[in-house]
């Protein structure tokens, strides 16, 4: 049983090129003591997030089982169980009525529709990062990648924005797993179970108005409607999943960027370029690294071999987005290379809901950024750089930048 590396969250892609050298599948042991079987190839990480034999539901006696077994019969999270009940933890047929029930509230053209809101939050987080630090150095993570996109969740759902600070630190007890206690973990997810319980409250006392919370009280499909537990646990993942994801993938994309002098240029001279740049950057350094626990209720045969039956399954999107048999030269960042059917969103009923919203903020994040500070370069050695230790998530702690050039000015 193969053990994560020291250096794994710095440098996990070098873990999973020998692993993928070795085979598709490992079985392995996380650092919080869970056993697990690794998926890191491309073409069995897509089997296995289709299989109907490879669930979710953390709530079905298979799913339970499979925890305790793997954790050693101590249990896996402390997570409030009301946080349950969204669609990343559900399996067909719950999963399908869920999905049919919010997806119209993530419609591509209502997404669109945000454009010039999340412009305009941009421009007045840079007017900021001028006022406050002229050319200095600055943390664009937590002066920019972090509030574009907590601001944007924070206004969809109709919360106030000075809650903000709370969500990201909710969110980051429950995504940076190996850095949270389980009291942490329960005592944050408590937290959101009663901040969400108090706003849908308020939204059936005062009216409802056009933020999501309001929207999914109202979506119905033949007489159907999400129950309150159910609404309650769709807004935590609308929190998590809608800011950590974007931010993360604005602070890697910039770090390409950085670690080319010539591309940010291209870009500032061509903004239509944005597009190829955020899909290279989900393919090569995208936000997630590995997907969410799924557990088998069958033996699952893949074309490289069986996973047995009650067994976790972790599937390492950022493993098969670089897999050498289905892309070229993959550790090479290359926008042009036309990235086509990368996994950074998932693959399957599961692929993420909220995809479009995140590649609209990334591109507006960078294209507004590059107009602004034309010149911007990196203050520390890329040696100096700190990554977030969470399994899920790969994104860094902080970016520190300096914004310097000739502003154009809006």
């Amino acid at each position: 049983m193969r053990e994560l590396p020291a250096d794994f969250f710095r440098t996990p892609h070098a873990f999973y090129q020998q692993l993928r050298a070795e085979g598709p599948v490992h079985q392995v042991r996380l650092r919080t003591g869970v056993r697990a079987w690794l998926v890191v190839d491309y073409d069995a990480a897509k089997e296995v997030l289709r299989h109907p034999d490879v669930h979710k539901d953390p709530h079905a006696p298979r799913g339970a089982e499979a925890r305790r077994s793997a954790a050693g019969g101590s249990g896996v999270t402390a997570v409030n169980p009301r946080l349950s009940l969204h669609l990343l933890n559900s399996d067909p047929p719950r999963h399908s009525r869920l999905r049919k029930l919010v997806t119209p509230a993530f419609a591509p053209a209502r997404m669109e529709a945000l454009a010039p809101r999340i412009v305009a939050i941009a421009d007045d987080l840079l007017d900021a990062i001028d006022r406050a630090t002229g050319a200095g150095p600055v943390d664009l993570l937590a002066e920019y990648a972090f509030p574009l996109p907590i601001t944007v969740i924070c206004e969809l759902l109709g919360v106030p924005v000075e809650d903000r600070a709370r969500f990201r630190e909710w969110s980051a007890a429950v995504v940076d797993t190996p850095m949270s206690t389980p009291e942490g973990i329960r005592a944050a997810t408590d937290a959101i179970v009663d901040y969400f319980d108090d706003l849908v409250a308020r939204r059936r006392a005062e009216g409802l108005g056009e933020d999501l919370i309001s929207q999914l009280l109202l979506a119905t499909e033949e007489g159907d409607r999400l129950s309150h537990d159910e609404l309650i646990s769709m807004a935590f993942l609308i929190l998590v999943a809608g800011h950590e994801t974007t931010v993360n993938l604005i602070g890697n994309s910039v770090l390409e960027l950085l670690a080319d002098p010539a591309r940010y240029l291209a870009l500032r001279d061509d903004p239509a370029g944005v597009t190829p740049l955020v899909e290279e950057t989900l393919r090569h350094n995208g936000p997630v690294n590995v997907a969410t626990l799924r557990y088998t209720t069958a033996p699952v045969h893949l074309a490289s071999g069986v996973i047995p039956e009650g067994e976790l399954v972790l599937v390492s999107v950022a493993s098969a987005n670089r897999d050498e048999r289905h892309f070229a030269s993959p550790a090479a960042f290359d926008p042009d290379r036309g990235t086509n059917g990368h996994l950074a969103f998932g693959h399957g009923i599961h692929y993420c809901l909220g995809a479009a919203l995140a590649r609209l903020e990334a591109r507006i994040a960078l294209t507004r950024l590059v107009r602004r500070y034309p010149q911007l370069r990196p203050a520390v050695d890329d040696a100096d750089l700190r990554w977030r230790e969470s399994i899920l998530i790969r994104g860094l702690l902080e970016l520190p930048v300096v914004p310097v050039g000739t502003p154009v000015v809006r």
